[in-house]
């Protein structure tokens, strides 16, 4: 599921997400890992990271259940690059629903800082 999302994603916004180490968050005695894309785009000061937010040991995200995964976005991005790339994913036919999330909103949001 994660690979075929990749690569809707790279064809689609014409990028080059490929897997790296996946992404370990340690909760209550255990260690949970999530899988992790990652693409440098220097030419646009940006960086893109698909997050996985389940695996065997609960949530990235608790409060977003309903989410399987999360794009997320460093770097020199404004709020017309951002509705651009939501409009984008959301033409994909794999994508249910595309929307931005309000990171400080967020309870767990350390769990993003990497």
């Amino acid at each position: 599921k994660d690979y075929r999302l990749c690569y809707e994603l790279n064809k689609t916004l014409e990028i080059d997400l490929v897997r790296g180490e996946d992404l370990d968050i340690d909760s209550k005695n255990s260690k949970a890992n999530y899988a992790l894309f990652e693409f440098v785009d220097e030419e646009n000061f940006m960086d893109y990271y698909l997050i996985s937010n389940r695996s065997s040991k609960g949530f990235l995200i608790p409060e977003q259940k309903s989410t399987d995964f999360f794009l997320l976005l460093k770097g020199a991005s404004n709020d017309e690059i951002v509705e651009h790339i939501i409009s984008k994913i959301s033409e994909i036919q794999l994508v249910l629903t595309s929307y931005q999330i309000n990171v400080g909103g967020l309870k767990s949001k350390q769990n993003l800082i990497f």
